[in-house]
């Protein structure tokens, strides 16, 4: 779906599809050169980073293992509940194993610091964050390198894989969401 078919949903258009594809291949260059010859273990959070994985993963230039966890810590006005429950857990065993969390955007950090302890538990040789998208608020975590696409500013964030209320996440760019449709 293009900006155009929902246009009047939309407050501003934040990037377009080509900005996006151009920076994730650059993103999946950068994390070749760190992760060399060896195989990361790329944890997509579902659902909003599902796009992004896939489209990471794709430019990626060596091998690589792709797993899945879904959390939830928003409510359904999209505010920070202050907790994280597990949804779906990863199923691949990361213990000695390079890990990159990808996910579509950190907003506040709760999660994020979340599945950062969580997967710690499991003993991997190391972890890193991978977001398309983050915004100025958010908490940095000590000791994780983190590698971000674009930092952007407040507001409902739609698109290219990130949703409101189950819509919006075939939209090819990214965009803020008008108030009025919250």
């Amino acid at each position: 779906m293009d900006a155009a078919d929902v246009a009047d949903d939309l407050e501003q258009v934040l990037l377009t599809e080509e900005q996006i594809l151009t920076r994730v291949g650059t993103l999946a260059a950068e994390l070749h050169e760190v992760y060399g010859d060896r195989t990361p273990v790329l944890v997509g959070v579902l659902g909003g980073a599902a796009t992004f994985t896939v489209d990471l993963a794709r430019a990626y230039a060596g091998m690589l293992e792709i797993g899945w966890m879904a959390v939830k810590s928003y409510s359904t006005r999209n505010r920070a509940s202050g907790s994280v429950r597990l949804l779906k857990d990863l199923d691949i065993d990361i213990a000695g194993r390079d890990v990159l969390i990808v996910d579509g955007v950190i907003d506040t950090g709760l999660t994020m610091s979340w599945l950062i302890a969580n997967l710690a538990q499991r003993e991997p040789a190391s972890i890193a964050v991978c977001a398309l998208l983050r915004k100025p608020e958010t908490a940095r975590f000590a000791d994780t390198p983190t590698y971000v696409g674009f930092e952007v500013g407040s507001g409902l964030i739609v698109g290219y894989g990130l949703d409101h209320l189950g819509r919006y996440r075939n939209l090819r760019c990214a965009a803020v969401l008008s108030p009025s449709h919250f």
